[in-house]
C-alpha cells in the first residue's frame, strides 16, 4: 500500500514537471507576414534588397534608348537572356534569387521577350532529345526552333564596409550590362547603389 502511494506521488510529480516545462521555457514565436513587407534583421543583403534593386535596374534598362532603336531597326521586340550575376562581395548572396527577380521584371514589362537561361535551355534540350527518340511522329518536338537572344544581361554585386566601434555602414553597388550578342557592344550599362547603417 505504501509502495503504491509512493509510485502514485512520483508519477504525479513527473507529470506536473513535464506539464510545466513548456511554460517555463517560453517557446518560439512565429509570425506570418506579407512577403512584400520590408524586414531587415542582420543588415546583410536580403530579399527586400533583391526585389527593390532588380525593379529599379530593369526600370532604368527599359527606359534607355536601346529598346526603341532595336524595334525601329528589327521591327520586333528585342529578345533578352538573363545571364550570370556574380557575387563579388564577402557576404553570402543568393544570386539566383536576384536573377529570377530580374527575369520576372523583364517579362512583366511587356517591352521585351525573355528566353531561358543557359542552364534551363540545356535541360530543355535534353528533354527534347529524349522526346524525339521516344515520342510518336505527330507529337515529336522539332529541333532547331529555339529563339536566339539578341542581348545578354550580366553583372556583379560588390560591397564596401566602413566600421567604427559598434556602428557599421554597408555600401552595396550592383552593376549590370546589356551586351549585344552579335557585336559584344555594351547596349546599356546600369548601376544601383544601396547603403545601410547597422548599429549594435
Amino acid at each position: 500500500m505504501l509502495e503504491s502511494s509512493i509510485r502514485l506521488i512520483a508519477l504525479v510529480s513527473v507529470a506536473l514537471a513535464v506539464g510545466f516545462v513548456p511554460a517555463g521555457c517560453g517557446g518560439r514565436k512565429v509570425a506570418v507576414v506579407n512577403p512584400d513587407t520590408s524586414i531587415h534583421l542582420s543588415g546583410r543583403w536580403n530579399d527586400d534588397d533583391s526585389k527593390t534593386v532588380s525593379s529599379q535596374m530593369i526600370d532604368q534598362c527599359l527606359r534607355d534608348t536601346w529598346v526603341t532603336q532595336f524595334r525601329d531597326r528589327a521591327g520586333r521586340a528585342p529578345i533578352v537572356r538573363v545571364a550570370t550575376v556574380v557575387n563579388k562581395s564577402n557576404e553570402e548572396i543568393a544570386t539566383q534569387i536576384f536573377t529570377d527577380d530580374l527575369t520576372r521584371a523583364l517579362q512583366n514589362s511587356g517591352k521585351v521577350r525573355v528566353v531561358a537561361s543557359r542552364d534551363e535551355a540545356e535541360i530543355s534540350r535534353e528533354e527534347r532529345a529524349d522526346l524525339q527518340a521516344h515520342s510518336s511522329e505527330e507529337s515529336r518536338p522539332q529541333s532547331k526552333q529555339e529563339q536566339a537572344p539578341d542581348y545578354l544581361l550580366t553583372g556583379a554585386i560588390r560591397i564596401q564596409h566602413d566600421r567604427e566601434g559598434d556602428n557599421q555602414v554597408k555600401y552595396y553597388q550592383v552593376d549590370l550590362r546589356l551586351l549585344d550578342v552579335s557585336t559584344n557592344e555594351v547596349a546599356w550599362p546600369g548601376s544601383v547603389e544601396r547603403k545601410k547603417i547597422v548599429s549594435n
